[in-house]
């Protein structure tokens, strides 16, 4: 179950950083899945660079890290960069949780789209999903202080908006801290309806979300915007999963 699968990810990630040692096995193994990125998580990237090159990474400028990769052959696309270096920032100033343009950023980083630096725009549900996980992941390897800020009322309605926009009243499961927010922005009183679509969404069998059919009623919409999350989320998770396997780190 993807549930069980993610909270044994937040269980041992605050063991994860006493493991990121420079063992030969395992610096060979970072160097392997930088240079060979297929879609890797943030997650995954910040955890083989650090493997590779130490806590000193949180202290450098991003074009040192750049041409010290460059010259062990390693030269990152600018997808990966940009997740590689949403990574850090979360680690050195977590505004992520109380700025909702760097939020906005770091959704964008953490799923491969482009972004335009100085403007604010909208977030798939299912990026925001995974992205809000991923980022209590990473830091949770925060070397000093592992525990997760609370989200600011800033980032919380940036959220909201961007869901009501997609038509959703109820937020997926990492979303959850906008659910307030967003249920200020329905005009009329739909807290029967939550209800109903919480009810719903609890006796779903999660392990076959991609062969359910849903309804196309009210209900089924909601629950199809919920399991398009969750499918992303847990396809995301698996991939976390594979590359602490690749770096030989054992959870």
């Amino acid at each position: 179950m993807l549930e069980e699968q993610l909270e044994r990810f937040v269980a041992a990630v605050p063991r994860l950083q006493d493991r990121l040692i420079k063992t030969a096995s395992q610096e060979a193994a970072a160097k392997s899945l930088l240079l060979d990125p297929d879609n890797n998580t943030a997650a995954g990237l910040y955890l083989a660079a650090r493997t590779l090159y130490g806590i000193e990474i949180l202290t450098w400028e991003p074009e040192t890290l750049w041409l010290t990769m460059k010259e062990d052959g390693i030269d990152l696309p600018n997808g990966e960069r940009n997740k590689l270096e949403a990574a850090i920032t979360l680690q050195v100033n977590p505004s992520f949780y109380w700025d909702s343009i760097v939020f906005q950023q770091t959704i964008q980083a953490f799923a491969d789209e482009p972004f335009d630096p100085e403007a604010l725009q909208e977030n798939h549900p299912a990026y925001m999903d995974w992205g809000v996980y991923e980022a209590s992941v990473v830091r949770g390897l925060d070397p000093d202080s592992p525990q997760i800020p609370d989200f600011d009322e800033d980032v919380q309605m940036y959220a909201a908006v961007c869901l009501h926009r997609a038509g959703y009243v109820v937020t997926p499961k990492s979303l959850k801290f906008a659910q307030d927010a967003l249920t200020k922005l329905i005009p009329t009183d739909v807290s029967a309806f939550q209800k109903e679509v919480r009810d719903a969404w609890n006796k779903l069998d999660k392990t076959k979300l991609t062969q359910t059919q849903f309804f196309e009623n009210r209900l089924g919409v909601q629950l199809a915007k919920l399991a398009s999350c969750h499918i992303f989320t847990q396809e995301r998770a698996e991939k976390l999963g594979e590359e602490v396997v690749d770096l030989k780190i054992v959870i």
